[in-house]
């Protein structure tokens, strides 16, 4: 495995002996891989973003059910994963970095097939931890076999939109839906952002400040925060 993908970390940099041991990331993002502990400055200090986002949710949520209370923490988990990717970049840490950003996700879509009664709580929690660990399996292998797994995220992303609408077509209730409509508009350009960034259209490796990268973790984590507001309608 460690062969895959060439080492982001020069000989005898902090972080190459980890990078041959577990392996190299499938992506290498635009920024310069330095010969420090943080490895990427701007695409780790910007996860501070989701550290200020579990602020709110906190406040927000104080009085809310447990399933509620849980939002600050999976998206703390999500930040925390993401930070030491960027600060580590190795495949261990990546993989650490999907795994936060399933915890944070997969809660969303969980929540939505308890909308949908098809869960009571046990079996919501079921689904959740399972769905977590298949898509860490099939990351896993798509890794192997050199196929982007950045799509499972994506992917996700069409499940929570696909299981909102077929709630909005059951339900007898009107919602309020324009803190998901933002929260998706800034999550699209979040991405078109770190699309930029993978594809070198938006590319200063020796900026260590601003990345396109960068940007979509500060971005989405202000969509995802204000989308959460549409769930906080909602009683579990």
């Amino acid at each position: 495995m460690k062969e895959l993908l060439p080492n982001p970390h020069a000989l005898g940099c902090f972080w190459h002996d980890a990078a041959v041991k577990y392996g190299a990331p499938n992506i290498k993002w635009c920024e310069e891989t330095l010969c420090h502990f943080i490895s990427e400055p701007a695409n780790t200090f910007s996860n501070i973003a989701y550290f200020v986002a579990t602020i709110v949710l906190l406040y927000w949520t104080k009085n809310l059910s447990k399933e509620h209370k849980f939002a600050p923490i999976a998206m703390l988990l999500m930040g925390a994963g993401s930070f030491y990717y960027h600060m580590s970049n190795n495949y261990l840490s990546q993989i650490i970095d999907f795994i936060g950003m399933y915890i944070f996700i997969f809660w969303l879509l969980t929540l939505n097939l308890r909308r949908l009664n098809l869960f009571q709580f046990k079996g919501s929690i079921a689904f959740y931890l399972s769905f977590i660990v298949l898509n860490t399996v099939g990351l896993h292998i798509m890794y192997l076999n050199r196929i982007p797994f950045q799509i499972l995220v994506a992917l996700a992303g069409v499940l929570i939109v696909g299981t909102e609408f077929m709630i909005y077509k059951k339900s007898q209730e009107k919602y309020q839906y324009k803190f998901l409509g933002i929260g998706v508009v800034l999550i699209i350009i979040a991405e078109s952002f770190s699309i930029l960034d993978a594809t070198r259209a938006m590319c200063d490796p020796q900026n260590h400040i601003v990345q396109g990268h960068a940007i979509w973790h500060v971005l989405s984590a202000i969509g995802l925060t204000i989308a959460y507001k549409h769930w906080k309608q909602f009683k579990f």
